[in-house]
């Protein structure tokens, strides 16, 4: 329980330093002197560095899962600290600024690996498969809390203090992360290095495919969701703030659903569900106009699938590889970090070409891809049924 608690406190300022961007890029965008789409690049940029997590995974086998979740915590704070300063040290438009601003992102890009890989490793060591949905739903529940702890907070201070001043937020939630992980999880460092090497069998590399096709349609909704609010629905920098409580409680009840259902329908089964209700929300979103109501509703239908979609795809993962968990887990973090920079690369000029309509209708036809990949997989619960039979 303790190990918990630690890790629900700090991955708030973990996903606080990424998802505190998304709604607030336009403003970002304004306060560095660039386009959307330089932004976007950063983003990209940002996404990118988590193709080392597998280098996060062989170093929790020296120093251990806890020293590797500090480090993460380290990177997420001294970004935030570099984002919060960098405009009095550069001004508005220059190169100095955007590379300031660049090397922040990129701080927080590596931070969520260096935590995650060796924090999903951690419980997927300790809890049976037949629970781990329950419990890695629980930790998922902080993608959501990240977001109402930071965009709320964030979309007050902007207009009095700046961009800037959003990241104050997630500066003060990484040094409560590094007191609770430090002080509540023992310290795991191995005596001597335990190798764990990983098989890429074709079935771990269709579950990897799943991941980085739906994970390219996610960010390119991402991306240009708060380009959405503001050029269709006419919100300003506070009402996106506000709008964001919408998500929370969308993401809330995706993330809570695979808690309490995940181990009763099977991971697989869960994802497709996921899929389903993402890809109808993309597809609808053309058809929203400058309707707050029918934008709520697509929201609520788009961030509940996704979330039951991402958060079902962790326990899947971690026992498909049950020899070497931290090794597959960390492969999918890179895979979500170039499905991640794709789409933010991709994203701003779909929407510019053709608008929300355009941007989800691409989201739909790649979720449709990732849905029928997924039926050639075969979940691990499924396995033990089918020798026991025998």
């Amino acid at each position: 329980m303790a190990a918990l608690v630690a890790v629900l406190l700090a991955r708030l300022a973990i996903n606080g330093g990424i998802r505190v961007v998304y709604p607030f890029l336009p403003e970002i965008a304004r306060g560095l002197g660039v386009s959307l789409a330089v932004v976007s690049a950063l983003v990209a940029l940002r996404s990118f560095v988590a193709v080392g997590a597998p280098l996060v995974a062989r170093a929790a086998e020296t120093l251990g899962r806890r020293s590797l979740m500090l480090a993460g915590l380290g990177f997420a704070l001294a970004g935030a600290g570099l984002l919060i300063v960098a405009p009095g040290l550069a001004p508005a438009g220059s190169w100095s600024l955007v590379g300031l601003a660049a090397l922040g992102f990129v701080l927080a890009g590596a931070a969520k690996p260096a935590f995650d890989v060796p924090m999903q490793g951690w419980f997927g060591e300790r809890v049976p498969y037949r629970q781990r949905g329950r419990v890695i739903g629980i930790t998922e529940l902080t993608w959501a809390l990240s977001l109402l702890a930071t965009v709320p907070l964030a979309g007050a201070l902007i207009p009095r203090f700046g961009w800037q001043s959003a990241f104050a937020v997630v500066a003060a939630l990484a040094l409560v992360g590094l007191v609770a992980v430090r002080t509540l999880l023992p310290a795991d460092r191995p005596t001597q290095r335990t190798r764990r090497p990983l098989r890429l069998s074709p079935e771990r590399v269709r579950v990897l495919a799943v991941v980085f096709v739906y994970t390219v349609a996610a960010e390119l909704m991402f991306v240009v969701y708060g380009a959405w609010l503001e050029d269709d629905l006419g919100l300003s920098v506070t009402a996106i703030g506000l709008f964001t409580i919408v998500v929370v409680a969308s993401e809330l009840t995706g993330e809570g659903g695979v808690a309490a259902f995940a181990d009763r329908l099977g991971a697989k089964r869960t994802i497709l569900l996921g899929l389903l209700a993402s890809g109808l929300a993309y597809a609808s979103l053309g058809a929203v106009g400058g309707s707050l109501a029918a934008a709520i509703v697509a929201v609520v239908v788009w961030f509940v699938g996704f979330e039951v979609t991402i958060v079902a795809t962790i326990p899947l993962v971690s026992e498909l590889a049950a020899e070497s968990r931290d090794r597959l887990l960390s492969l999918m973090v890179s895979t979500m970090a170039i499905a991640r920079g794709s789409g933010a690369l991709l994203g701003p000029p779909l929407y510019d070409l053709g608008g929300i309509a355009a941007s989800g209708l691409a989201a739909a036809g790649l979720v449709a891809i990732s849905a029928l990949l997924l039926r050639g997989v075969t979940e691990p619960g499924a396995v033990e049924v089918e020798t026991r039979l025998v």
